[in-house]
């Protein structure tokens, strides 16, 4: 029985954790780029222009979250050479 309790308490919380999470009004996701893994290859530029855009740092930006459709962004974050871009939507983690 405790073995059906575990995916719905996991359910749960990740439903919980999502209540916190400020998603873009088209898309409906939220992107953050770790600066700290950032290397600047501008490849989510490359892919999402209307979405991503290199700082003064070379590190990117999000500028739009809905300035592309969802695809685009998810391609853009699995262009990153370092994974440094995560994709989050309304059931939770998109991307990685």
């Amino acid at each position: 029985m405790h073995e059906f309790l575990a995916p719905r308490s996991r359910a749960l919380a990740s439903s919980a954790a999502m209540a916190d999470v400020e998603l873009s009004p088209k898309n409906r996701i939220q992107i953050h780029v770790d600066r700290g893994l950032c290397i600047g290859s501008g490849d989510c530029v490359d892919s999402a222009p209307g979405v991503f855009e290199l700082d003064s740092e070379d590190k990117a930006v999000v500028i739009d979250p809905d300035g592309e459709d969802t695809d685009r962004v998810l391609e853009a974050a699995g262009n990153c050479p370092v994974t440094a871009i995560f994709v989050t939507g309304e059931d939770g983690d998109l991307y990685p």
